[in-house]
């Protein structure tokens, strides 16, 4: 139905459910018990029964004996020959018509305390409780608490739990995600608000409510950082402001903490916030920590103390500008690591989490690999491993026991942990964790958060909200290859960005690293009142302003030169030299088509370069790589030596502000309409074209 109907035509099937009489006995009998929309679902007497594509946007209970289970066509309320015990609120019991929704759970065995009935066990606490009793990991998704009122040794267990998310970014407003894969592969599936500041805050409260007097909320790094306008057009300041209101204990430093060098993150974000960070490898020129963070914090919890290490990816430098470290340093993590643990040991701590800025690059949920698993293999003492940087979502229990966690970026995801502190042996005894889907559906956002969000879009909406240009097609940040970060071969966005430097600057080619675009160019197809996007109905498809600045978000400026081909190629092969890993440093390129083989060594990938023809075809002239000279567009962050690329200092000339040259390029030539001309993502050789 339209949208503009849906509240009306659901007040009338809400108002007939709650009127509905039976007509046997008019006046006498109320038929329904209770009438809920979707979003109510999301607590029915203490459980959360709400999917936001599953659950339906009217649910009925009726009253025993009513029931749906053997209608009779044509007449409303029939007489059943079967009665059943299902369909009624949980807490309903009518013994005497024969109605007990209440179970019956009985726990018996070593370790668990002989005594009465316990009341007010729920069914979602059923299954995390088993786990605990059997030494096994909870279920990956599990909603309920651990009943230690079950067990021998009462007040023995001290439960602490970490609600941790990865990469923020400053994602201060929600975004949208299918709820569901139903329909394959290309399949539209409906999308619904998920995550953001205001929305992450009521659902961290709620599992703030239901833990244990102990309870942390971190980041591990890039919590600021390649962030959208309503973050980067005022400094990064305002993701400080509002973790402080969200609650958080403690975050890490990632690279994209140092974008704007290390004076700033010093000087102006870290004293803003009411939370420590913690970095235990990067260091001054003396070796030292500095002041703005720490190596470690501790925290006194029931049982003892708690360690929290930090630590930073050892290739931070190279994945921001040049000296934007300046003095510091970051020193190699496993050693710094080990000897912070260690000495927290050795002080009486009784829990260590390590903390810090790499991820899984690959593997599954609970078979990761990567520089993240490797670190928690490697290390000793150490309880949880918390990671960040790769938006992957990792929940596994390694061959040591470490517990390592990871999730999907920008809020998207977060994940509760509990470690299980037994008092009389001093030592972790149980660790398990669970990740869930903040879907907004349902959860009220936090006031004093959201009035804020509302005054910062007020500033910002007149400028960003304004549309500049639109496309016949979706021009999405994930590639050809299905990489949704768009880091393993060429995407829409990518086409976009380098024909946008290419045609401004009559270069012959154009070069922009993949890490730099972090958004799709075009406006979410479902209408989100918290971005800059008017609602709308595809196609066409627009593009503002806010989405151009949120796809490149640096401030990154336009440089051009003149490269040798054998320059030329080594930018290429830098380019690919981290494949088949998704990484930052994978090139989006225009005015040329370039092939590589991914199972060659490193730098001696690229088997071949043609010139892009007229038509915007791989069928132009080879380039020669081995002499002659061309013209090059790129970022000034490529250009001078960020990701690896070889650094062209004092030979770029500094052009215009990335950003704006994109923009005057989508309104100039509106409407856009990007193409792949990419080959097969499957094949060892792959073309690359952007």
């Amino acid at each position: 139905m339209p949208a503009a109907s849906y509240e009306s035509v659901r007040d009338r099937i809400v108002d007939y459910f709650e009127n509905l009489d039976d007509p046997n006995l008019p006046g006498r009998q109320k038929v329904v018990e209770a009438v809920f929309t979707k979003e109510e679902l999301r607590d029915v007497q203490g459980v959360d029964a709400l999917h936001p594509s599953r659950s339906g946007d009217v649910v009925v209970v009726f009253r025993p004996p009513y029931q749906t289970d053997a209608a009779t066509p044509g007449q409303l309320i029939a007489f059943s020959q079967f009665f059943g015990q299902h369909g009624y609120l949980p807490d309903l019991v009518a013994l005497e018509r024969n109605v007990n929704m209440h179970g019956t759970f009985i726990a018996a065995g070593p370790g668990i305390r002989r005594q009465g009935p316990v009341p007010g066990v729920r069914a979602i606490d059923v299954a995390p409780t088993i786990a605990f009793l059997m030494g096994i990991p909870g279920p990956h998704n599990a909603r309920g608490k651990i009943l230690y009122r079950l067990t021998e040794g009462q007040g023995r267990y001290k439960e602490i739990t970490f609600l941790d998310i990865s990469d923020y970014h400053g994602q201060l407003v929600p975004l949208t995600e299918a709820a569901d894969n139903v329909g394959g592969p290309g399949a539209s599936n409906p999308s619904f608000a998920i995550g953001g500041a205001a929305f992450l805050k009521t659902w961290f409260d709620a599992y703030r409510a239901e833990a244990a007097k102990d309870h942390f909320t971190v980041a591990a790094g890039d919590s600021v950082g390649a962030t959208p306008p309503i973050s980067s057009f005022f400094g990064d300041k305002p993701t400080i402001e509002l973790m402080n209101l969200m609650g958080f204990s403690a975050d890490g430093l990632g690279n994209h903490n140092f974008d704007k060098g290390q004076q700033y993150l010093r000087t102006e974000l870290i004293p803003l916030a009411t939370f420590p960070y913690v970095s235990a490898n990067v260091v001054g020129p003396n070796g030292r920590t500095p002041p703005e963070w720490k190596p470690s914090v501790t925290f006194n919890v029931e049982g003892g103390k708690l360690g929290l290490v930090g630590f930073t990816n050892e290739d931070a430098p190279s994945l921001v500008f040049p000296n934007a470290f300046s003095h510091f340093t970051v020193q190699p993590r496993l050693p710094r690591v080990q000897a912070e643990v260690d000495a927290l040991r050795a002080k009486g701590a009784k829990v260590i989490v390590v903390m810090g800025h790499d991820g899984a690059t690959g593997g599954t949920l609970t078979s990761p690999t990567g520089p993240l698993v490797e670190l928690a293999d490697a290390l000793r003492g150490v309880d949880l491993v918390i990671g960040d940087h790769t938006d992957f979502q990792v929940l596994a229990t390694r061959p040591n026991g470490v517990l390592v966690v990871e999730n999907r970026s920008k809020g998207i995801r977060f994940t509760r942990v509990r470690l299980v502190l037994d008092a009389s042996a001093g030592r972790v005894v149980y660790k398990t964790a669970d990740f869930h889907r903040p879907w907004n559906v349902g959860v009220r956002p936090e006031p004093a958060i959201q009035a804020r969000i509302d005054q910062l879009n007020a500033q910002l909406a007149p400028i960003l909200g304004s549309v500049i240009g639109v496309s016949t097609r979706f021009i999405s940040r994930a590639d050809a290859c299905g990489q949704s970060a768009g880091r393993t071969c060429e995407s829409l966005v990518g086409n976009v960005v380098t024909d946008a430097l290419r045609a401004t600057y009559g270069t012959d080619f154009a070069l922009t690293n993949s890490g730099g675009l972090r958004a799709d160019l075009t406006c979410p197809t479902t209408d989100n009142p918290g971005d800059f996007c008017p609602s709308y109905t595809p196609p066409p498809f627009p593009i503002t302003r806010g989405q151009v600045l949120s796809v490149l978000p640096f401030g990154n400026v336009g440089v051009t030169l003149t490269v040798t081909g054998p320059e030329l190629k080594s930018m290429l092969e830098r380019g690919v030299s981290a494949m088949p890993a998704a990484d930052g440093r994978f090139p989006q390129v225009s005015g040329l088509c370039f092939t590589y083989n991914i199972t060659a060594p490193a730098g001696s990938r690229v088997t071949g370069v043609v010139r892009q023809a007229a038509d915007g075809s791989c069928t132009g002239p080879p380039v020669d790589l081995s002499g002659g000279q061309y013209t090059l567009a790129t970022n000034d962050f490529t250009a001078s030596g960020g990701d690896g690329y070889p650094s062209f200092v004092g030979r770029c000339t500094t052009r215009d502000v990335l950003d704006e040259v994109v923009a005057s390029y989508v309104a100039a030539r509106s409407p856009l309409s990007p193409r792949s001309r990419g080959a097969s993502c499957a094949r060892p050789r792959r073309a690359a074209r952007s």
